[in-house]
Parts: structure tokens; C-alpha cells; sequence
């Protein structure tokens, strides 16, 4: 076995008052020196994601090969439920308070008015963004938001039915909530397309036009990544 040898003040003096005495024991009695081995390094924290569902094809495509932590889906139709999002939030939150395990938010600020509270309260932080728009666009939203547009991805139209059972909204409630748009932006990154049934069936729910543009990840995956650091 390889020795290492650590020279401090306690190996002169055995001052049991220096914070290395205890840790260096085995050195102050001519040991066999410490155990390098796998089993006695420091493990690295089990890591939790809590994320809001309208990210996940995205979220899955950006992650880390090696190390991809776990993470635990909100449904996005909770947003149009804010007194739930937060009871299913604080709910996950509280089951993932476990020793060793590292947990963090990806919603937005902007995602629930009481988001800084709640992270506060478990020690946990949050994406570094407003919301999902932001995170997929940046400084582009309110330039693809011009003209009466409503900007959607494939998760958020996916979505609408949970939306609506929240909000107790049927077609009729959509198309009034939505009139003030000529169309619908579907950004999508090509990751898991809407079938052209799932396109048709959305415009004849909102019978708004939908025009589809592609949405490269870039400034997505630079989010990913300032956030798990």
C-alpha cells in the first residue's frame, strides 16, 4: 500500500488541542498509514432535481452522460393551480430532506409568487431564470411575443389538458382566454415532436394558427449548466 506522510504541528507536539490530532492518530502511533482505498474517500452527495414537467425532454437531453442526478416531475398543469403547485412542491421538498442528498428547484422565479419563500424554507435553490419561456428564449421572448403571438413548446401543449381540468375550463373557456392572440409560436427543438395529430388537435381546441420554428438548446443547456453548478 502506498503511505502518505503529513507533517503538522501535532506530530511534534502532540497538542491535542489541534484540530489535525484526532484526524492523524494513526500517524502519532506509527500506523500503517491511512486507507486510500475507494471505500474510504469521501462520497460525492446524491443529487434531486424537482422540475416542472414541461422541461422534461429538455431537461433529459442536457444533462450530464456521468452523474445525472434524480429527478422527481411536477406536473406543469399545477401551474394554473398555484395553492396545489406549492402543497405538491412543499410535499417533494419534505420527502427529499435526507442526509447526504443535495436538492435543488428547477422553476423559475416567476413560476409561483411564494418560490423564494419556499426554496428558503428547505435550503434549496432554484433555476436562474423567470420562467420556462426564459430559460428556452432568453432575451428573444418578448421579440417571438410580438404581434399577438403566443409562444408554446411541445411540453406546454401537452399539457393543456391538465391545464384545463385545473382551471375547470372547457373548449369554449380556451378559445375566450386566448382570443387576444392571432397565433401560436410552437418552438420546438426537434427532441420529441408533436405528431401532425397533436398539432391538429390543439388548433381546432384553440383555432389559432400554429407556426412551428425550430428551437436550438444552446442557451437552454447554458442554464442547465449554471444551475447545477
Amino acid at each position: 500500500m502506498a503511505r502518505a506522510g503529513i507533517l503538522t504541528c501535532s506530530n511534534t507536539t502532540q497538542d491535542v488541542a489541534c484540530s489535525s490530532f484526532g484526524c492523524l492518530n494513526d500517524v502519532n502511533h506509527n500506523k500503517e498509514g491511512f486507507d486510500l482505498s475507494d471505500n474510504a474517500r469521501i462520497e460525492k452527495k446524491h443529487k434531486i432535481i424537482i422540475a416542472c414537467s414541461v422541461f422534461e425532454k429538455e431537461l433529459q437531453a442536457c444533462l450530464p452522460v456521468e452523474g445525472k442526478p434524480e429527478i422527481i416531475w411536477i406536473d406543469a398543469g399545477l401551474h394554473a393551480d398555484l395553492p396545489r403547485l406549492e402543497e405538491q412542491l412543499t410535499k417533494v421538498l419534505e420527502e427529499s430532506q435526507i442526509d447526504g442528498t443535495e436538492v435543488q428547484v428547477f422553476f423559475g422565479s416567476g413560476c409561483h409568487p411564494d418560490i423564494y419563500r419556499i426554496a428558503k424554507r428547505f435550503v434549496v435553490g432554484i433555476a436562474p431564470v423567470k420562467n420556462c419561456l426564459e430559460a428556452f428564449c432568453g432575451e428573444n421572448v418578448e421579440k417571438f411575443e410580438e404581434n399577438r403571438t403566443m409562444i408554446m413548446t411541445p411540453g406546454w401543449i401537452r399539457a393543456w389538458p391538465s391545464i384545463m381540468k385545473s382551471m375547470g375550463w372547457d373548449e369554449v373557456d380556451v378559445r375566450i382566454n386566448l382570443g387576444r392572440y392571432d397565433r401560436i409560436l410552437l418552438l420546438d427543438p426537434g427532441i420529441d415532436p408533436l405528431t401532425e395529430d397533436e398539432i391538429l388537435m390543439f388548433f381546432d381546441l384553440t383555432q389559432i394558427p400554429i407556426e412551428i420554428e425550430h428551437l436550438p438548446l444552446d442557451h437552454f443547456k447554458c442554464i442547465v449548466d449554471e444551475f447545477l453548478r
